[in-house]
């Protein structure tokens, strides 16, 4: 059997805002990734804990399914250190990168 996968790579930019983004179409589901400022938010595929030791500015919204929708969609989990930095559940994914980019 053989998976047909589609990757598209691309710059998204809204609000001021201008990211590196990732789409990999897989057979039924898209995984998304945002990425800019020294920080990344994806889709729900993101395991937040395999980062748990380390220094990484990332979170996860779920039930997105388009670059628009992770945009504007609320962070359901992030990483220790993104909490300690005011990244943390609730927040919009465009309020952190706003808030990182401040921060940079």
């Amino acid at each position: 059997m053989v998976i047909k996968m589609k990757i598209k790579q691309g710059v998204f930019q809204r609000n001021g805002l201008e990211l590196n983004s990732l789409e990999v179409e897989l057979e039924g589901t898209t995984l998304l990734l945002l990425e800019g400022y020294g920080a990344f938010f994806m889709c729900g595929a993101l395991d937040v804990e395999i980062y748990k030791d380390r220094e990484v500015l990332c979170g996860k919204a779920v039930k997105v399914k388009t670059l628009d929708e992770l945009f504007n969609a609320t962070i359901f989990d992030s990483t220790a250190y993104a909490k300690s930095q005011g990244i943390i559940p609730g927040l919009k994914v465009y309020e952190a990168f706003e808030k990182i980019r401040l921060a940079c």
